[in-house]
């Protein structure tokens, strides 16, 4: 049977795509329930057949959602390709449609949280590689369908602003006069450019849960968890709240420090392992103190190893191929902690500031008052800050 590396080349090949194609794309399995990047010595097929024991595992499905599941065979951008070497080289229009039609979907789909400005800057553009240049008698704005240009909150038609129709419209046209000479190339690296500057691009996404804050009652009533999407890319970590397509804790890895950990409990349902995040506090009045984020997930593991190998191709421990790295590394050997660790002191130490492990996330973002956190003083001891329930528990 092929191999992803056999089927991956045949890609290339059939597209006729640039050498640089091979380390730009990946092939991935897909589902609603679990994405995976392949390595080049898995057999997708052999992957497929699994599917329903990886759910199991990785994923906190109900039989009947198991066996409705269906995966799909992508060919996509490569989770650790750097985003600074793809800025500088991608020239192709054969990458950049694919890498734009991977983006649009992130876009459209909400993964790629952004300003309402910024979305309909990016649907004119959109409007202009797929429809040429902006002609007011062919693109009114009854030509465009909303929801294939805008993220689904954009959609909705308010009195305080233009339709959607319409913003789309004159978006296509501004776009269309931005741009003298226009290219299908020209645009879509435009786009790109857009693209690029969002701290959540080129991210592997997972699903997770933490604790809701208590409300005004208290503990007396127990509040449902936060549905999380936890995006992980070379830069840092964000974590998304999935209901309100908004961000909730976004930090570069020079900020934060991590740790995997599993129940006690394990065969006990509904006890879920989980990944500890630690992060500095944002307040000036405790600027000495840090936080601690727990959140629940079967993905946790899968966290624990993006991150992980992401910061090792950031400190240059290990070469930036597919084949050195993927988003299914089972668990990670005990030694290799105390290696990471220094590696990011080492960068620290000498100087080189946030641009060293952050070019895409500029400074930390956090919405403290929609977070369950504990604190802890310099010393390392657990303080009393006011929260209703303790963040660090097994469930």
């Amino acid at each position: 049977m092929a191999t992803a590396q056999e089927m991956h080349e045949l890609v290339v090949e059939l597209l006729e795509l640039p050498p640089m194609a091979r380390d730009l794309f990946a092939l991935w399995v897909v589902s609603p329930l679990l994405e995976i990047q392949l390595k080049p010595h898995h057999v997708p097929f052999r992957v497929v057949q699994q599917w329903p024991d990886l759910l199991l595992k990785y994923s906190s499905a109900s039989n009947k959602e198991i066996s409705l599941d269906e995966p799909v065979l992508l060919f996509r951008r490569n989770v650790f390709f750097p985003k600074n070497k793809e800025m500088r080289e991608v020239r192709a229009e054969e990458c950049l449609r694919l890498l734009y039609a991977e983006a649009k979907y992130n876009v459209l789909e909400g993964r790629y949280p952004c300003s309402a400005q910024d979305c309909e800057a990016l649907a004119g553009l959109q409007a202009v590689a797929e429809n040429g240049t902006y002609d007011s008698n062919r693109h009114k704005p009854s030509f465009f369908k909303p929801e294939q240009y805008l993220p689904g909150h954009l959609c909705k038609s308010s009195w305080l602003r233009a339709r959607p129709e319409e913003r789309i419209a004159e978006q296509h046209r501004l776009a269309s006069a931005k741009l003298n000479v226009i290219s299908t190339q020209k645009v879509l690296k435009k786009y790109m450019e857009l693209v690029w500057k969002l701290p959540m691009y080129g991210s592997a996404f997972f699903v997770g849960q933490i604790e809701r804050p208590a409300g005004i009652l208290g503990t007396w009533i127990q509040n449902p968890d936060i549905r999380v999407v936890v995006a992980i890319n070379a830069q840092g970590v964000c974590i998304v709240d999935k209901e309100k397509n908004e961000i909730l804790l976004l930090l570069p890895f020079e900020k934060l420090s991590w740790e995997y950990a599993e129940p006690p409990c394990r065969k006990k349902e509904g006890c879920l392992p989980c990944l500890f995040v630690q992060f500095q506090a944002c307040d000036r009045k405790h600027s000495d103190y840090t936080r601690l984020l727990q959140v629940f997930s079967k993905q946790a593991i899968m966290m624990d190893a993006m991150i992980e190998s992401s910061v090792l191709l950031k400190t240059g421990s290990v070469p930036n191929t597919p084949s050195s790295c993927t988003v299914l590394i089972y668990p990670r050997l005990q030694d290799v902690r105390e290696r990471l660790n220094s590696a990011l002191r080492d960068v620290v130490d000498k100087g080189a500031g946030p641009s060293a492990l952050t070019s895409a996330i500029p400074a930390m973002i956090t919405k403290m008052e929609r977070l369950v956190v504990s604190t802890f003083d310099s010393q390392g001891e657990r303080m009393k800050d006011g929260c209703k329930k303790q963040a660090w528990r097994f469930r």
